[in-house]
């Protein structure tokens, strides 16, 4: 009896220790939510990290392949494997025994629905339909296998597959609740569900026992909007948050001062501007050249970044793998020729507004004002606009001129950010030919006739200049130092068991 209290004794412990980190709460403070959790919506760089927690696909990108987080390696998600059956058809095995945050069980009627919904012509998936618009049809043989028929051929079915738009819903909850009370409470297969939802505030999620790769190790995980960077800092020097997002390099010191946090970073997507090709003093293509030749990259990613931001050789990653072009210049900085550009254009001196919000992308701003600097000393008549409702102006609004986004490196292929970038979120008329190359090249299987097609993309683009690239990014976190955790490309933070823990 003695020895079985002793054993006890030394049992208990462990016991409080297990439970103690059941109890493991995060807390992350980001600069900005989304206004809906459909993983088909929030197809932005806010919402990826809230939609990637509560929902999975059925392919992964496995982003920790290698030692940057940048890998674009595909692993099983909610499919164990998957293959082409021809040109036009790939099939999925999906995984047993999954099942969503509603207790319902997963089968290949929930994956049909979910790209059905997509691709209905009165749903208002305008830009996943778009990007997702060369599935002919899903056919489900049974309850665990799933067939995908393409119009034609599709080389990235599987990259798309894996990207966040293709997360998985549940039929018969998703139609109980509609379109509108999906986004506000959503169910999905992820490693954590949506316990609240209030705009401009907060999302609160708890962890879900039943995940099929593993219960997660937050008990509860909360993310807080706090759009300045200084109350991001303060939050996480008191406590009050474990990780914050988006710190421009100047502020980074500021968190290593802290004894109790760290800085955490990866490279993300691009920063791009976009023009307004048919604005009147936008119309003429050697003005908009001039507006990117007056532009020094290498100077905004020493005086902002740190040098720590890359430029691009054009509009390419080397993510790509064979469809990547190392020999491609990249962009050219000659105020000589750009103000010789802009005086033969038609530009007549109207006033030029750059439009950005304040606090959305690290060091937009600032980048805004420099390069409103640089142009107005090759004589453009520029200003910025400051718009904190910046995402909510229409692309068809004739007020933005020119504005900055991020590209789309989501789906790691130059179909999504070549054609992507430059037709759906573009402000760029008459750009046929280049979406007609795009689409060609993107139902073509043979890798070197697609490194062809987009190689001639690229010269358009450089030709017609409706917008340009400023440098590819990097995101930097402050961490509180007892969390095991990496952040990864395109804002994809991941909290599942495999890359997070507690000291």
């Amino acid at each position: 009896m003695l020895r079985w209290f002793l054993a006890l004794a030394l049992l208990l412990p462990a016991v409080t220790s297990v439970q103690a980190a059941d109890r493991h709460t995060l807390t992350v403070g980001v600069q900005s939510l989304r206004n809906t959790l459909d993983p088909a919506m929030a197809l932005a760089n806010a919402g990826f990290p809230l939609t990637n927690n509560s929902f999975d696909t059925l392919i992964r990108r496995d982003f920790a392949a290698n030692e940057a987080g940048t890998s674009a390696r595909l692993a099983p998600g909610l499919a164990t494997s998957w293959r082409r059956i021809d040109d036009l058809t790939l099939e999925v095995t999906l995984r047993e025994g999954v099942t969503f945050h509603n207790g319902a069980a997963l089968t290949s009627a929930d994956v049909k629905f979910t790209f059905e919904r997509l691709l209905d012509p009165d749903a208002k998936y305008t830009r996943a339909r778009f990007q997702l618009g060369n599935i002919e049809r899903i056919e489900t043989p049974d309850d665990l296998t799933v067939r995908f028929v393409t119009k034609k051929p599709d080389p990235i079915l599987e990259k798309m597959l894996a990207y966040p738009g293709s997360s998985i819903v549940p039929k018969d909850y998703f139609e109980q609740v509609g379109f509108d009370g999906f986004g506000r409470k959503p169910v999905g297969a992820g490693p954590y569900r949506v316990l609240e939802f209030i705009d401009n505030d907060r999302v609160v999620m708890e962890a879900f026992a039943d995940y099929w790769d593993g219960a997660p190790p937050a008990a509860t995980l909360t993310f807080r909007e706090i759009p300045e960077v200084s109350s991001r800092i303060t939050a996480l020097a008191n406590g009050e948050v474990d990780i914050i997002n988006s710190i421009p390099p100047d502020q980074l010191a500021a968190i290593e001062r802290l004894n109790c946090c760290e800085v955490r970073d990866v490279l993300v997507n691009s920063h791009v501007l976009n023009y307004r090709t048919g604005h009147p003093a936008m119309a003429d293509k050697r003005f908009r050249q001039g507006l990117n030749l007056a532009i020094d990259r290498e100077l905004l990613t020493k005086a902002l970044w740190d040098g720590r931001a890359m430029v691009t050789h054009s509009h390419q990653y080397e993510e790509w793998n064979e469809l990547f072009n190392p020999a491609r210049p990249k962009f050219a900085y000659d105020p000589a020729k750009a103000k010789a550009l802009i005086e033969a254009s038609d530009y007549a001196g109207q006033k030029l507004q750059f439009i950005t919000h304040p606090v959305y992308y690290t060091n937009g701003l600032t980048a805004a004002q420099a390069i409103v600097e640089m142009w107005r000393k090759v004589g453009v008549n520029a200003e910025v606009r400051v718009d904190e409702n910046w995402s909510s102006v229409s692309q068809k609004d004739s007020s933005i001129e020119v504005r900055n986004l991020s590209d789309w490196l989501i789906v790691p292929d130059p179909n999504a950010t070549i054609l992507w970038s430059w037709s759906i979120t573009a402000l760029w008329d008459g750009n046929e030919d280049f979406v007609k190359l795009g689409e060609d090249a993107a139902t073509t299987l043979d890798p070197k006739l697609r490194f062809a097609k987009y190689q001639k993309m690229l010269d358009m683009f450089e030709d017609e200049a409706p917008g340009t690239v400023l440098y590819r990014a990097r995101e930097f976190y402050g961490v509180r130092s007892q969390l095991t955790w990496r952040p990864f490309s395109v804002y994809m933070m991941d909290f599942r068991a495999s890359n997070l823990s507690f000291e």
